[in-house]
């Protein structure tokens, strides 16, 4: 069995207004109408031997989620674990490899999802989520390394070594983690052929990610298993108690597991993936026009070049027509409010991101 795990919520900081903390980047509609969370259950219900499909995310998200989900035309099950904060990625994925042992057994592969991302190339994930669920039934953990298009400094990278054995598609040894590196050290890694983007995608059996947690940070395992006692798991949906889940580190899957473990393998892939993570990143998802500007939603821009424009909805009471400076350079452009409707007397910042 496939169990995808959709990790979904986020401060809402980076593409504010249109994200914020009651509407994290989950929630963004793109251009053809559709959230990131909506696509990513879609892409992740679409995989062979998927019937249902966890989602770990905050409390106050449950109901907008399900939402979400009841407007894809899928049939997998949406089951949920919901956590009172945010607590980083190994609390989160500890708590769903409980949830998957326990409903499933150890065996279970389990695939871990931002739900934030963006994959276009529905075919090349299929084909490499076939190749990390081999290489997870050998007892790999496994990691998705995006081909690399640029000397990108806002990622990190992993670093490939030999080849393994795989009847579909390739994979190789994890050699290293990095962390984001300088613009000088990011061409190199580029010009090496060797360097992938840590693109925050997981594959691992519950069993075998539980005995690596148990070796690498037996904290976030002991913690988590202390805070999955005192939630009650015989109800639907599983929500854990505060104080059992503010006890947990707060450490990604990354720092606690995958640096540490010496079995991680990596899928080395070129998926029309992005993050999302800044305007520019959602200004490209529609086309340019004659000025080279990029407009979401109706807007009409006047002597504007080389911007991305929003027309957001921020509450019911007011409206803010935004444009992003410096869209076209390598640098992240800002969000500026440049009209605000009348309606609710709150002043907004010149500055958004």
């Amino acid at each position: 069995m496939l169990l995808p795990i959709i990790l979904s919520g986020g401060a809402g900081t980076r593409l504010w207004p249109v994200s914020r903390e009651a509407h994290p980047k989950p929630f963004i509609r793109l251009p053809d109408g559709q959230s990131l969370l909506q696509k990513t259950f879609l892409r992740a219900a679409g995989l062979p031997d998927v019937t249902e499909i966890l989602t770990v995310t905050n409390r106050d998200y449950y109901f907008q989620t399900k939402d979400e989900y009841a407007a894809c035309p899928a049939q997998a099950k949406a089951v949920y674990l919901l956590e009172p904060c945010g607590r980083n990625t190994a609390p989160a994925i500890a708590l769903a490899a409980l949830y998957a042992a326990q409903a499933h057994g150890p065996q279970t592969q389990l695939l871990v999802l931002p739900a934030d991302h963006l994959i276009e190339n529905l075919s090349a994930f299929a084909a490499a989520v076939a190749t990390a669920r081999e290489l997870a039934g050998q007892g790999k953990l496994v990691t998705f390394g995006i081909q690399p298009t640029a000397p990108e400094t806002g990622f990190g990278y992993i670093e490939a070594g030999e080849a393994l054995a795989t009847k579909v598609g390739a994979g190789r040894t994890a050699r290293r983690f990095v962390e984001k590196p300088d613009a000088a050290t990011a061409a190199q890694y580029l010009a090496s052929g060797n360097f992938f983007w840590n693109s925050g995608m997981f594959c691992f059996t519950a069993g075998d990610l539980l005995a690596a947690m148990e070796t690498a940070c037996p904290e976030v395992l002991a913690t988590a298993r202390a805070c999955w006692a005192a939630a009650d798991t015989t109800v639907a949906p599983i929500e854990f108690p505060r104080e059992a889940f503010l006890a947990q580190p707060d450490i990604s899957i990354d720092y606690a597991v995958m640096e540490k473990a010496g079995n991680v393998a990596v899928v080395p892939c070129d998926l029309g993936w992005s993050d999302i993570g800044s305007w520019n990143a959602l200004g490209n998802l529609v086309s340019a026009d004659e000025q080279g500007n990029r407009i979401l939603g109706e807007a009409l821009a006047i002597d504007s070049q080389n911007k991305a424009v929003s027309r957001s909805k921020c509450n019911e009471l007011t409206k803010v027509l935004f444009e992003v400076e410096g869209l076209g350079h390598e640098e992240f452009g800002r969000a500026k409010p440049v009209e605000a409707l009348a309606g609710s007397g709150i002043e907004l910042p010149g500055d958004g991101i």
